[in-house]
């Protein structure tokens, strides 16, 4: 079925190494932009360009994305929307997530 081959590895090896999370866009001073956010948009670190996720949704300031949770929850990482270099991506760690999903994550 679709999906099986990563399915099977996630069982096996107990890694997730993307996730589906909340997102908001601020622009260089820390303030909320209501900037048109295409779906399917690409999120990369402002420094080196290299890809870390895709939006999914968005809607005014806030979207939800698929993102690498290593990279993503990095505070010295700055990311930006591809082709909006003024619109900066905050990950934003849920409440109701378990701080042990967070701790696996980060160990790597």
């Amino acid at each position: 079925y679709v999906g099986q081959e990563l399915i099977a590895r996630t069982h096996h090896r107990g890694v997730i190494r993307k996730r589906l999370v909340p997102l908001r866009f601020i622009d260089s001073n820390g303030k909320e932009v209501n900037q048109k956010i295409a779906a399917g948009a690409q999120v990369v670190e402002s420094g080196t360009g290299k890809k870390i996720g895709a939006i999914s949704t968005a809607l005014g300031s806030r979207g939800m994305g698929v993102m690498r949770v290593e990279e993503g929850f990095k505070a010295s990482t700055e990311l930006i929307v591809n082709g909006s270099e003024d619109v900066k991506v905050e990950v934003i760690r849920p409440t109701w997530w378990p701080v042990e999903w967070f701790q696996q994550d980060q160990s790597g």
